[in-house]
């Protein structure tokens, strides 16, 4: 038996254990959640339960939902009594649901009908995340420079960053959060599995992400553990105008990616789950990731203020923003020790190579003068 499915052992079948819970947290999603819920039930492995958390939506969401919780007893409907936000639904899904297996599928989302059984299949032992490669579906109304934001983003996930693997390990995923700590990898909620272990390890999702919510979490897990892969395509991800996605970044893309980005690099430089990470970043490339951090934080500052007077994102907006997450971060207003000594020398560096360059460039061209006139004397 995987050791990561042990189970104790139940006196009936309404105390059983389910292997996967099927976790649909929802909120206004009444536009596609017929067809997500319809997938989620299609699926080939028949052992799940469908747990669906609805965060005080305000369309007919709850009506479909309940629709179908009476029609089939896996489905467990519940709603939350005020709006938990985006993580916070995530985590109470976490809370509510009991399967040994955690897999999120989004109300605009699809899953192809042997997504958890070919998931299920690959599975480790004490490897407590699954991903598999997911697919786009481009809604009519997704502006085209979100396509090419997306089709461009497909060429940075595991298949062309792990090529012909089933199993990235832990090292080389550090690896790799190094070379791109804001990149998502591995993909939306919907495209992964994560077993029940690995939240009592590692802890929930961070709320104080906008939209890195999920490659945060995730990254925790595998820089630690690895991750299985499956190269195909059985999970789907709808991309359109009304996503979570797209409208934290209407409301504001500053602190929708600018500040996401600064909170990511803060946990790697400073939360203990990630000093895998800044074992591989020493290592592999010289580099403290704390002097990365207070770089980004100084680049953050000069940007917020460039922006005063910008249409949609005043200023003194995006400056309030920072300063609120400096409040609950305290440690991006501070100055690592030996930060400003790395600073200064590395200005020397530079200088001393664009000097050398410059008397370079002067000698070269001295010595091409020189013999120009022993060629004119001649």
């Amino acid at each position: 038996m995987d050791s990561l499915d042990a189970q104790p052992p139940f006196r009936g079948l309404a105390d059983r254990t389910p292997m996967v819970s099927i976790c649909v947290p929802t909120y206004n999603g009444a536009r596609f959640l017929s067809q997500c819920l319809d997938a989620a039930l299609a699926q080939t492995w028949s052992d799940f339960e469908l747990i669906i958390v609805d965060d005080r939506s305000t369309d007919r969401t709850l009506e479909i939902a309940a629709a179908y919780a009476a029609r089939d007893s896996r489905i467990k409907l519940h709603q939350n009594d005020r709006n938990l936000g985006l993580a916070g639904n995530w985590n109470h899904c976490v809370h509510l649901s009991r399967g040994q297996w955690i897999k999120f599928l989004f109300q605009d989302d699809l899953l192809e009908p042997t997504c958890l059984s070919r998931m299920l299949a690959v599975r480790r032992p004490d490897v407590p995340l699954i991903v598999v490669r997911r697919a786009l579906d481009m809604g009519p109304d997704t502006p085209e420079k979100l396509k090419l934001l997306y089709q461009w983003h497909a060429t940075l996930m595991l298949r062309h960053l792990f090529p012909g693997v089933s199993f990235v390990n832990p090292g080389d995923f550090a690896a790799r959060v190094v070379k791109q700590p804001t990149n998502n990898c591995i993909g939306e909620p919907t495209a992964t599995l994560i077993h029940r272990s690995a939240f009592d390890r590692f802890g929930l999702f961070n709320p104080n992400f906008k939209v890195l919510t999920d490659w945060e979490f995730h990254a925790r897990i595998a820089v630690h553990q690895g991750l299985c892969y499956v190269d195909d395509e059985l999970a789907t991800f709808r991309v359109h105008s009304k996503s979570t996605t797209q409208t934290e970044l209407a409301r504001s893309s500053f602190r929708t990616v600018e500040l996401d980005a600064l909170i990511m690099l803060h946990e790697l430089a400073y939360s203990a789950t990630f000093e895998p990470v800044r074992e591989a970043a020493r290592r592999r490339h010289a580099l403290d990731l704390s002097f990365y951090l207070a770089r980004e934080v100084r680049r953050t500052h000069r940007k917020a203020k460039r922006s005063a007077g910008t249409r949609g994102q005043p200023g003194s907006e995006a400056l309030a923003e920072l300063a609120a997450l400096i409040r609950t971060y305290p440690r991006l207003a501070k100055t690592p020790r030996g930060y400003l000594r790395a600073i200064a020398s590395e200005f020397l560096r530079h200088a001393r190579w664009d000097l050398m360059r410059r008397t370079e460039s002067l000698l070269s061209m001295f010595s091409r003068m020189i013999r120009a006139g022993r060629a004119g004397c001649l």
